[in-house]
């Protein structure tokens, strides 16, 4: 099912990958409104904004993983998306109402992700 959701999105975003942020050419080239991208998904899709802190820590993960571009993800903000069945998701790294550059992330990343307790969120998204 992770499968599908990846296919999904890949095929829905059609970017080509992280590099033309990295290389300067900004990331709005690589990004698709986000609004449309969640409206491709069925009721089964979760879709979770990342606190600050569980931001910071992606984007560190992000930084450090030899499998994406040199410098920072492509956004301010991020999503995880899953698939109720699934183990694993993908990180949406978001910049306002756009979606930029998807990465898969496994069972073990998303427990520590949300274990990550700073930087709450109330039901607005505003930082409490």
């Amino acid at each position: 099912m992770l499968r599908t959701l990846a296919i999904a999105l890949a095929a829905s975003l059609a970017f080509g990958g992280a590099a033309p942020a990295a290389e300067g050419q900004g990331a709005h080239a690589q990004c698709k409104a986000l609004a449309k991208l969640k409206a491709e998904f069925d009721a089964k899709t979760h879709v979770v904004q990342l606190t600050v802190g569980q931001f910071h820590f992606v984007e560190g993960v992000y930084v450090g993983s030899p499998s994406t571009p040199d410098g920072l993800p492509p956004g301010d903000g991020a999503l995880l998306f899953s698939h109720e069945g699934d183990k694993d998701g993908i990180i949406v790294w978001t910049r306002g109402g756009l979606a930029c550059a998807p990465i898969p992330v496994n069972e073990r990343l998303i427990k520590l992700i949300v274990g990550i307790k700073t930087g709450a969120l109330d039901g607005d998204g505003n930082e409490l």
